[in-house]
């Protein structure tokens, strides 16, 4: 017979230890905040080649290539787009631009191999990648190159926005993208950040060919060409001056299927990269993330569980399925409402204050307001269409951490397929 007690005092041991652990992974956030960024002079940089790999991409493209061709560069721009075996109406688009575009179309190979095959034609001493969903500001080339010029850097990034963040799904990865901004920000001060995204990154084309391009096995390229520039000895830099706003899917389906590719390509990194060195990638950065996917699988059944059992025992097991007592449950577990009344409870006498409870109050009290920074530093303002997914962010994480837990598996396939397929 199962001892409910027992699986109580284990399921509250795993969460004080989970959320230990997460309040030093955000100090340490904190901490960044304090370190200020090195600058050196650098050298000047005469050419530029920017590469838009596309697999049906016709919706899209014909902004994508607007905005780069708009961006300033202070020298010679090459552009090239990779047709990755489009069965849309990709190439006719790409064809309007005529001359100003190097087109190169190739059967469906993956977008690493697309990538590969650009670079053999690149004429550009710099390298540019700008997946074909995304548009750059007019200042983001200058920007990013500025960055790459400095001593002992191969490569840059910036801020990542969501372009059709309005809507429903958009709510929520808008913020995570800009959180996600943030850390990159953060990280990079210390030479830690190990993601140059594909919405806009730049390289030095020598560096990249040193590291034999990007790796056409598993998906998450961009976080496995960063780590291979860091180890061989390169900087990555962020420029916050600019960004690149992408279109994020917009159905339940595409953005199921884009989370199991990115949780599967944080299976591919953590299994090929994941060693003691002396680099701080090795000893900070990439344990955070198996700390990451560790306790998103944790979390994910011990929330799970309790949210269900909570149910079941004052609801369901009453006969009362579903009515407003029951909406006022979910609603307090699913949203900010939740941990307010929480805190509060606190100094009403309904939440016992144990050591259990403080370091998880202080957890989510220093997390919120790295939203609110992160906001306020790229997108200068805040709106409804900000506060809104910041009150209900628990479902779209736990979503997210379902997810992580589903695709353990992987860690046991010996082979990734990085083959890109279009999701809306």
């Amino acid at each position: 017979m199962i001892n409910l007690s027992v699986i109580a005092k284990i399921i509250e041991l795993l969460g004080y230890l989970i959320t230990t652990a997460f309040l030093l992974v955000i100090l340490s956030y904190y901490f960044l905040f304090f370190i200020r960024r090195k600058k050196s002079k650098g050298e000047k940089f005469s050419s530029l080649t920017v590469i838009i790999p596309a697999h049906n991409e016709e919706n899209f493209i014909e902004e994508c290539i607007k905005s780069v061709l708009n961006a300033g560069f202070n020298g010679r721009k090459q552009v090239i787009v990779v047709d990755d075996g489009s069965s849309d109406n990709t190439v006719p688009v790409v064809k309007k631009f005529g001359g100003k575009i190097d087109l190169i179309r190739t059967k469906h190979q993956g977008k690493s191999k697309s990538i590969n095959t650009a670079l053999k034609q690149a004429k550009g001493e710099l390298i540019a990648i700008v997946d074909a969903d995304s548009i750059i500001e007019k200042n983001s080339l200058d920007e990013l190159s500025s960055v790459v010029s400095q001593k002992g850097f191969a490569g840059a990034t910036c801020p990542v926005k969501v372009k059709n963040r309005k809507r429903f799904l958009g709510l929520w990865m808008h913020i995570e993208q800009i959180y996600n901004s943030l850390m990159r920000d953060l990280l990079s001060k210390v030479n830690a950040n190990i993601t140059t995204p594909g919405p806009l990154s730049m390289y030095r084309k020598k560096n990249l060919f040193e590291v034999d391009g990007f790796s056409e096995k598993g998906y998450s390229e961009d976080v496995d060409i960063t780590i291979k520039l860091i180890r061989k000895g390169y900087k990555i830099g962020f420029s916050g001056n600019t960004s690149s706003s992408t279109n994020m899917p917009s159905t339940l389906n595409g953005f199921v299927r884009q989370r199991f590719r990115f949780a599967r390509g944080l299976v591919f990194i953590l299994k090929n990269h994941l060693k003691y060195n002396k680099k701080l990638i090795d000893i900070y950065t990439l344990p955070i993330l198996v700390f990451s996917y560790i306790q998103a699988v944790i979390m994910s059944v011990l929330l799970l569980y309790q949210v269900f059992s909570g149910y079941f025992t004052y609801f369901f097991s009453k006969g009362m399925y579903f009515d407003l007592h029951v909406l006022r449950f979910f609603l307090e577990w699913f949203s900010i409402v939740g941990f307010v009344k929480w805190f509060f409870g606190i100094f009403t006498g309904s939440t016992p204050l144990t050591v259990f409870t403080l370091v998880g109050i202080i957890s989510s009290l220093l997390t919120y307001p790295l939203y609110f920074i992160a906001i306020l530093k790229f997108d200068r303002k805040i709106d409804v269409f900000h506060l809104i997914p910041i009150a209900f962010m628990f479902p779209f994480w736990l979503v997210v951490m379902v997810i992580y837990t589903l695709s353990f598996p992987e860690f046991f396939i010996r082979e990734q397929r990085n083959i890109w397929e279009k999701v809306t």
